[in-house]
C-alpha cells in the first residue's frame, strides 16, 4: 500500500508536509549568494584552464588525466545546479531557477526531466522498488567488485 502525502512547494516542488519544520531550527548559516558565486567563478576557471592544458599538451598520456579532472569539476557544476534547484544558494527563487537553469545547461542536464526525476527520487528515498534514480548492485556484481578490491589492496598487503 502506498503512503498518500501532501506536497508542500518549492524551487523543485520536492517535500512532504510534516517532514521538518525548517523554520523551527535556527539557522546553520545565512545563504551568502555572493560567496556560492565565488565558488561558481573558481570552478568555470578551472574548467577553462582544463581545456587550456588540454590543448597545449596533446600527448595521449595527458588525456586520461583531463578526463577525470574535467569530469570531476562538470560534477561539482552540476552539484551548484542541484543545490540551486533545493533553494540553496539564494532565498531568491528566481535567482535559485536562473542560476540553476544556467548550471544544468552547461552540462547538458535537462532542467525539467531532471527535476521531475529528482522529485520523483526523494518521494521513494529508501525504497528499493519505487525509486528509480537508484538501484543496489545485484549480488553478483558485489561478489566480482569484492574479488577486485581483494585483489587490488589486500594482495600488495599479504606479499608486501
Amino acid at each position: 500500500m502506498q503512503r498518500q502525502v501532501e506536497l508542500t512547494d518549492g524551487v523543485n516542488g520536492v517535500g512532504e508536509k510534516d517532514d521538518f519544520n525548517p523554520s523551527a531550527q535556527p539557522p546553520l548559516e545565512v545563504k551568502n549568494p555572493w560567496r556560492y558565486l565565488s565558488y561558481v567563478i573558481r570552478d568555470v576557471f578551472v574548467v577553462f584552464a582544463l581545456a587550456a592544458a588540454a590543448a597545449y599538451f596533446t600527448s595521449w598520456s595527458f588525456w586520461p588525466l583531463y578526463w577525470a579532472a574535467q569530469g570531476t569539476m562538470f560534477w561539482a557544476i552540476f552539484v551548484l545546479g542541484h543545490d540551486c534547484g533545493h533553494g540553496i544558494f539564494s532565498d531568491n527563487l528566481i535567482l535559485n531557477s536562473l542560476v540553476w537553469h544556467i548550471f544544468h545547461s552547461s552540462v547538458l542536464v535537462a532542467c525539467h526531466g531532471w527535476r521531475i526525476s529528482h522529485r520523483t527520487h526523494h518521494l521513494n528515498y529508501g525504497s528499493v522498488e519505487n525509486d528509480k534514480s537508484w538501484f543496489p548492485a545485484k549480488s553478483g556484481f558485489k561478489k566480482i567488485l569484492v574479488l577486485w578490491v581483494s585483489a587490488i589492496y589486500l594482495k600488495p598487503r599479504l606479499l608486501g
